[in-house]
């Protein structure tokens, strides 16, 4: 969860475009692109978001296989962003939840 939660708030070098077409991404790259822009009312950059997340985490966590990343809920009010993580650790199926503090675009990983 520390992993995760490492990767999900360090911001990479790379704009969310550049780190989406990027076939190789090395430790220079390491974290999540500033996803400031992105709007949680849009159903197509809540769809970038969980993409951007997947990759990150598929470049950077070796230990997990089978990443899946589902946005579940916005909340406009507590500006709070949930979304769902599923993978496969040590062949067993895990699900963390993960929480994005719109405020100050911190992510938040809990079980």
């Amino acid at each position: 969860m520390r992993n995760i939660y490492n990767i999900l708030n360090t911001r990479s070098s790379l704009s969310c475009s550049d780190f989406q077409e990027c076939s190789k991404l090395s430790a220079i790259h390491f974290g999540l692109p500033s996803i400031t822009h992105l709007s949680m009312e849009s159903k197509i950059e809540r769809q970038l978001l969980c993409n951007l997340v997947e990759k990150s985490i598929n470049a950077f966590e070796h230990r997990l296989n089978f990443i899946n990343v589902d946005f579940t809920h916005y909340d406009s009010l507590k500006k709070e962003a949930k979304l769902s993580l599923k993978a496969e650790y040590n062949e067993d199926d895990i699900v963390l939840n993960l929480i994005l503090k719109i405020s100050i675009w911190e992510f938040i990983v809990y079980e």
